[in-house]
């Protein structure tokens, strides 16, 4: 392989990147892993990042601007997150769009945006990354049994109030993160629930208005939060 332009520190610290927000929130969404991402960008993101980011503020540091950025999957939390709140309008396109710009992943924010894979890719038919592992595979096999654990214990320590997985594809791995929950099927086996002590655990399709609805979102807020008309 290639030389990736990485110190063996830099690219520990790139894994151990943890994720957008407060993590003291009572929201967690936990994905595979974020868009966007190349070689040269992983090098900046290591050089400027810190360990917990500023979801709208971080990308400024490497020459991006996210903050009124159209991504259904920010735009599906924002509304999901309002719903189970009980904020009125939660439906409205511009509500979520403000939610999204001024709230969603913010640093004393209700919300924590975190990643089963720590590495940002633009799919999973692209591997920006032949210069640190061959495939996406063996970087699979080497960092999500890690990656798994750390999360667990995150979970267990910061206990919010619900954990929300997405990406159907994932959701054994999902469940391997919460040992002895036992998770059972909901709203027609469209999403999957579990709870432990201190946190409601879904597991949901991926982000996108066309698996996650505003009918879909305002079924799951009235089970688990609160939608006032």
């Amino acid at each position: 392989m290639e030389d990736s332009g990485l110190s063996k520190e830099e690219l520990e610290r790139a894994l151990k990147f943890e994720g957008y927000g407060n993590k003291s929130a009572p929201f967690w969404f936990i994905g595979m892993e974020e868009g966007g991402g190349s070689i040269e960008q992983l090098r900046k993101r290591v050089r400027q990042y810190d360990s917990v980011e500023y979801l709208h503020g971080s990308p400024a540091k490497i020459g991006l601007e996210t903050k009124y950025l159209h991504v259904p999957t920010w735009r599906v939390m924002s509304k999901l997150t309002m719903a189970m709140q009980g904020t009125p309008g939660w439906e409205d396109t511009s509500s979520a769009r403000e939610y999204q710009a001024t709230n969603l992943g913010h640093a004393d924010g209700d919300t924590f945006l975190t990643e089963m894979m720590p590495l940002p890719s633009p799919s999973t038919g692209v591997w920006p990354y032949g210069s640190i592992w061959h495939s996406r595979d063996e970087y699979y096999e080497e960092v999500r049994p890690g990656r798994i654990k750390w999360l667990r214990s995150e979970v267990s320590e910061c206990q919010p109030r619900y954990v929300i997985c997405y990406g159907k594809g994932n959701w054994p791995h999902y469940e391997e993160i919460f040992r002895g929950v036992q998770f059972s099927g909901t709203l027609n086996e469209k999403i999957k629930t579990g709870r432990n002590e201190h946190s409601t655990i879904l597991l949901l399709p991926f982000f996108s208005y066309y698996f996650v609805s505003v009918a879909l979102i305002a079924q799951k807020a009235n089970l688990f939060g609160a939608v006032r008309n």
